[in-house]
């Protein structure tokens, strides 16, 4: 006779069987709808299975689809599918060149367009998979039920990207609109219609399966409705310029042809070849001219952008006026407002904890430093000498003196006459650095995450610091759960609708850029200190880590984010529309991105950081951050 304990692991292996049973067809038919058979797919707790959730990635090779839970529940597996389904159909029929061709600049009308393109795609899924049809619908019925959208009665209680979304995909796929997402269509039809007139979205269902004829064509559409952002006017001039171009390439090649033939003519009367030094400074002219024209795109910036450029410290430490107010307030999205900042904290790690403490939580980091020592150490090292290279070495070539040049040393053998032959080493001119390393402080960050990432700065500071390179470790939580002191406030004031940000923010310096390793290596152990870790309001910590690395006098500034998710504070969320808070932050994002001297890049764990950083990465596993973080400074120091 089987023990109790037995049984209840046969139940335990048969769930788990079950479990990689429906996780290896979700693959397999998310790898059929599609037609890529080297997708790498991922589960992750950290994606959402919300309907409604934007962007994705535009990356074509990997798929992160939300954990596969309790799959003995019929609504938990439908809503697997149906994300396995939007995901296959984002694959198969989105083209991220023709996307980003016309996506617009500015934060609102980029998520539209984001909404739209993807109602695109899932409706060609509906129109071709009945299956596919009913997945959808399902989880979107379900998705709007979770956000109360069906009890919603004005327009500003959703989001304007997510209701055109809903709306579009149904008119593009010809179905009806689930149950619980009827109250949008009573709300915005109406809106709709009357703007648009004799015109309908549905008037692009036969340009669904050619991206760029769907793009021109819902772009008027959507200039129509008065959404800030989607300029006519310069999409005609993109295609006026395309067409001058197609018209001038049959010319251009033409040309291009004739050149080849006469340099060849001219090579063949040479009686040598150019040698590898020429070839060399060559390649190093053309990466002059490169770095000349990226610094002319990046010269077109606000007046206070350029006084940035040009602040320097004075001899008190102190900087000067011009630069005390940089930048990012005005970067924020036009929703975005904050019901008071009067219990917001920015504060430095030891006034956070007693020297005791802070102390006693070194130690604990030091344990878990002699794990992880040799691998981080051996990465460090890495970059350590690539960048004592790149500070300390370099040649000069083509000169009549110094050591001979190998690669012309056939040259100078048959004839020892021939002038520069020689090279001679010189200083690299290596720019003046700092980087700012922000990390996220939210809950979820707790345990082997927030572990680690004290540990890579730890071994980071160090290292950069033998480089001359300076660090500034900032991280970003809150005071409290669910709203603090703020909420307590907007509660006692009749709880006004849509606050804005509701919680009481706090931003931590650990290490300031000025300060070195050894006089501020315990505040990092605080990251360990329990309690500490809470909620993540990710916009304003990027806009106050921008604007401390702004106001610094050194000529290359860096900002370097590590993050596990997207913003979360259930307060805020909970009084406002949902995407108030991933919004704000993609609007900050786009502001740096475009407009700052600052290079913004970001490293994310088990979260895909790709849909709002341009330059980020992201890993799977809080193991890897090491070597992503080691990498992508070498990438940073190598430019």
């Amino acid at each position: 006779m089987n023990s109790p304990n037995n049984s209840h692991q046969d139940i335990l292996r048969a769930r788990q069987k079950e479990q990689e049973i429906f996780k290896s067809a979700t693959e397999s038919v998310l790898k059929a709808l599609s037609g890529g058979q080297d997708v790498n797919i991922s589960f992750s707790a950290n994606e959402a299975t919300t309907a409604t959730r934007l962007p994705y990635s535009d990356s074509i090779k990997s798929a992160k689809m939300p954990a596969l839970g309790d799959t003995s529940q019929d609504k938990q597996k439908d809503l697997i599918r149906a994300a396995s389904d939007m995901r296959a159909m984002h694959f198969a029929h989105h083209n991220a060149a023709i996307h980003k061709s016309r996506k617009p600049d500015e934060s609102e009308a980029a998520v539209i367009w984001d909404a739209i393109e993807r109602a695109r795609c899932e409706a060609i899924g509906m129109r071709d998979y009945r299956g596919v049809a009913q997945n959808l619908n399902a989880a979107l019925n379900a998705d709007c039920q979770a956000k109360q959208y069906d009890k919603i009665t004005a327009q500003d209680d959703i989001p304007r990207a997510e209701a055109l979304y809903i709306m579009t995909r149904a008119a593009f796929s010809e179905t009806d609109l689930p149950p619980n997402a009827q109250k949008i269509q009573e709300l915005w039809g109406g809106d709709i219609r009357e703007k648009l007139g004799n015109q309908s979205f549905a008037d692009l269902i036969p340009k669904l399966d050619d991206q760029n004829a769907f793009a021109k064509a819902a772009m008027k559409l959507l200039n129509q409705l008065d959404i800030e952002g989607f300029d006519l006017h310069s999409d005609d001039e993109d295609d006026s310029e395309h067409k001058s171009s197609d018209a001038q390439d049959d010319s251009d090649e033409q040309q291009e042809q004739d050149q080849k033939n006469k340099d060849q003519d001219e090579q063949n009367k040479q009686p040598e070849a150019p040698m590898q030094g020429e070839q060399e400074q060559q390649t190093s002219d053309d990466s002059d001219l490169q770095d000349t024209d990226k610094s002319e795109d990046l010269g077109h910036l606000d007046e206070t952008d350029a006084d940035m450029r040009d602040a320097k410290q004075n001899e008190s430490g102190e900087y000067s006026d011009d630069v005390k107010n940089i930048l990012v307030e005005q970067g924020h999205s036009p929703q975005y407002k904050i019901y008071t900042t009067q219990f917001d904290e920015e504060i430095k790690a030891e006034d956070l904890a007693g020297n005791a403490d802070l102390k006693r939580l070194r130690d604990m980091l030091d344990t878990y430093l002699e794990r992880y020592q040799s691998t981080i150490s051996r990465l460090a090292n890495r970059l350590q000498r690539k960048l004592m290279a790149q500070q300390q070495r370099s040649w000069k070539f083509d000169l009549e003196e110094g050591q001979i040049d190998s690669a012309r040393l056939a040259r100078v053998v048959a004839n020892p006459t021939v002038p520069l032959s020689f090279m001679q080493e010189q200083e690299t001119e290596f720019k003046d650095t700092v980087l700012t390393l922000l990390l996220d402080n939210s809950g979820s960050m707790r345990g082997r995450p927030i572990t680690i990432s004290a540990l890579c700065a730890d071994i980071l500071i160090r290292t950069l610091e033998r480089c001359n390179i300076k660090t500034e470790v900032l991280g970003f939580t809150t005071r409290a759960w669910k709203g603090g002191k703020s909420r307590e406030h907007w509660m006692e004031h009749g709880r006004p609708d849509k606050p804005g940000r509701l919680n009481d923010i706090r931003h931590i310096i650990y290490k300031e850029a000025d300060t070195p390793w050894r006089r501020s290596k315990n505040n990092l152990g605080l990251m360990l200190k329990e309690g500490l870790l809470k909620e993540n309001i990710d916009g304003e910590a990027l806009a106050w880590a921008h604007n401390r690395l702004a106001k610094r006098y050194e000529e290359r500034k860096i900002l370097l984010v590590i993050s596990d998710g997207a913003p979360v504070d259930d307060s805020t969320l909970s009084t406002n529309p949902a995407s108030l808070l991933e919004q704000d932050l993609h609007s900050v994002i786009h502001k740096i991105e475009r407009k700052s001297k600052v290079e913004l890049c970001a490293i994310g764990i088990g979260h895909d950081v790709t849909q709002y950083y341009k330059n980020s990465i992201t890993i799977t596993d809080v193991d890897q951050l090491a070597e992503a973080l080691m990498h992508k400074l070498e990438r940073l120091f190598e430019k």
